[in-house]
């Protein structure tokens, strides 16, 4: 069935013609209801890798609804998108005032690459008034529609939630990338058999208890930004290429890192310090020092290694009461709830780098006792 759009203003935006108007409120319930509108979660903040649901933030639509109700929401634009593979949409102009007229949609669906929430929170604001709500269904929401291809989707979710209201940076860097080092982390991610969408986290920046993943996105990009984002942008498939390597050789190593069922994660979790985020990072930042000085990965097996104290005492490199780590401040005593005091990781920028130098230092490529981290 072909709808019309009138009133709409042809502008630009990301180098693309796309058209601003406003629409009200019970036009945006009736698109919902009558599949105008649909929301694509692999270009949005996704599905919960445990639960499998649709990530949504309850609580801002409902908080949404209620000031909507009260006429206090401030929502800015609202975003459609008509993909142009899978829709036919067409702009009449207006004779008589350039650069306005009526958007045709002869058939296909808009998809949401922005506004989710405000969407949600609007059509349940126009439901509301059937149980005795005061809010007005007629009132309009400025809106842009883009028609780009679905790909470009996620350069507009980066630019509207990263710059302004931000998403998660894992969901927002692994939609789109900005940096090389970015760019490195997300395709050795999606090349690696050990690594894949089955065991990082693309949807949000940290692991619940129940989350079998070896690490979330954010993890590992923000290691490769630090440490990677200088290789020109000619060299990005060769490190790509050359990672893969270092990263197998270290699965060989390390098997923890593999993709694990949840009692495995958890147990791994508890008993060493190879799979938590800090050693993550410093695999990332050891590897570059690889690359550079053309290193053979069979120096990593040394990480297999006992670590050896100057008194002969020895423990298991990545065993959590191995005084090494203590030394360089990465692991420092806290007291819990119970007041009880137990080492506990500190995750910062210096314990990052400390976690680098331990990582050499075993495998022979530092000699100097580590200092804590500042």
């Amino acid at each position: 069935m072909e709808t019309r759009i009138s009133n709409v203003v042809l502008t630009r935006d990301g180098g693309k013609d796309c058209w601003d108007t406003t629409i009200t409120a019970r036009d945006i319930a009736k698109a919902f209801k009558y599949g105008l509108l649909e929301v694509d979660p692999e270009h949005q903040r996704g599905k919960n890798t445990v639960t499998g649901k649709y990530v949504l933030k309850e609580d801002k639509v409902q908080r949404w609804v209620r000031e909507l109700q009260e006429d206090t929401a401030i929502f800015g634009q609202l975003t459609w998108n008509f993909r142009p593979e899978q829709s036919d949409i067409g702009f009449e102009p207006d004779p008589q005032n350039q650069g306005h007229g009526t958007l045709v949609v002869r058939n296909g669906t808009a998809y949401l690459p922005d506004s989710v929430h405000r969407h949600h929170a609007i059509t349940r604001a126009v439901e509301s008034i059937a149980a005795g709500s005061n809010f007005n269904p007629d009132r309009r929401f400025s809106l842009r529609i883009w028609r780009v291809a679905e790909a470009f989707e996620n350069t507009i979710f980066y630019a509207m939630n990263m710059e302004h209201d931000k998403a998660d940076a894992t969901r927002s860097k692994w939609l789109s990338q900005k940096t090389e080092g970015q760019k490195i982390a997300r395709e050795v991610v999606r090349q690696s058999p050990h690594l894949g969408e089955t065991n990082v986290e693309t949807v949000t920046n940290s692991l619940s208890i129940k989350n079998p993943r070896l690490a979330a996105f954010n993890t590992l990009s923000g290691a490769f930004e630090d440490s990677w984002s200088d290789i020109p942008s000619e060299d990005v498939e060769k490190v790509i290429k050359w990672f893969l390597g270092f990263w197998e050789k270290l699965v060989t190593v390390l098997p923890e890192l593999k993709r694990l069922s949840l009692a495995e994660r958890q147990r791994s979790r508890k008993e060493s310090l190879v799979t938590w985020a800090v050693s993550i990072q410093g695999y990332i930042r050891l590897a570059r020092r690889f690359y550079n000085e053309e290193l053979d990965f069979s120096l990593l097996d040394k990480l297999a290694e006992k670590h050896v104290e100057a008194d002969g005492k020895s423990f298991d490199f990545f065993a959590w009461n191995n005084p090494l780590f203590q030394r360089a401040g990465i692991m420092v005593p806290a007291v819990n709830k119970s007041g009880q005091t137990n080492l506990t990781i500190r995750n910062s920028h210096q314990t990052r780098r400390a976690m680098a130098d331990a990582l050499a230092t075993q495998i022979g490529l530092l000699t100097k006792p580590l200092q804590a981290a500042a």
